[in-house]
């Protein structure tokens, strides 16, 4: 009898929780921040490119031109993001590394190859040569653990109108003599927030 009356509870605290519909709620905490399409470590004197290079340094700056490497960041964005504002963010959890000046230039990349899933390292490669660094837009002291601060910013960044249904590049440089730079490619690092 007491085991009857505990299950009818439960039953009816089981009906009610399935019945929340938590899936719009997640989408838009979601939609947005917008992660990065690719990320491409680039060495600076060969011109090799990895594409996705997890758990590597992503940008050095050691006064050895042959160690010396940038990250091209790209982003896509749909068209929901048309007439909004997007904020590019980066931050670094304690895991992530940031020595030396922990500073770093920002810049854009102009032309890049279009539609989704197209940017190739062998793209990065080519894109890169042809010396496709578009504008610097500024820079940026990056503390592990922390949030980047923007010490110089030009033509509106961090705070940009989003690209709506456009592939962007944006390339980190290390600045200074001494800059070593890991994030965890996806979770920390550079991203966008969509703020309307």
């Amino acid at each position: 009898m007491k085991f009857s009356a505990f299950l009818v509870p439960a039953a009816a605290i089981t009906l009610v929780e399935s019945s929340i519909d938590t899936g719009d709620i997640h989408a838009r905490a979601v939609d947005t921040i917008i992660y990065p399409a690719g990320t491409y470590r680039y060495w600076v004197e060969t011109g090799k490119t990895i594409s996705d290079p997890q758990d590597q340094l992503l940008i050095v700056k050691n006064g050895k031109t042959a160690d010396e490497t940038t990250t091209i960041v790209t982003f896509e964005f749909d068209e929901t993001a048309r007439g909004k504002t997007c904020m590019l963010l980066f931050d670094l959890w304690d895991r992530d590394v940031s020595t030396g000046s922990k500073t770093l230039d920002v810049f854009t990349y102009s032309d890049p190859p279009s539609g989704p899933g197209t940017f190739s390292a062998a793209d990065a490669a080519e894109w890169a040569s042809l010396n496709s660094r578009d504008n610097h837009v500024g820079r940026i002291k990056v503390p592990k653990p922390g949030v980047a601060t923007w010490e110089q910013s030009y033509q509106g960044w961090p705070r940009i109108p989003c690209p709506a249904g456009q592939l962007i590049g944006v390339e980190f440089v290390g600045v200074g003599d001494g800059v070593e730079v890991r994030w965890d490619i996806g979770v920390t690092g550079p991203r966008f927030r969509v703020l309307g």
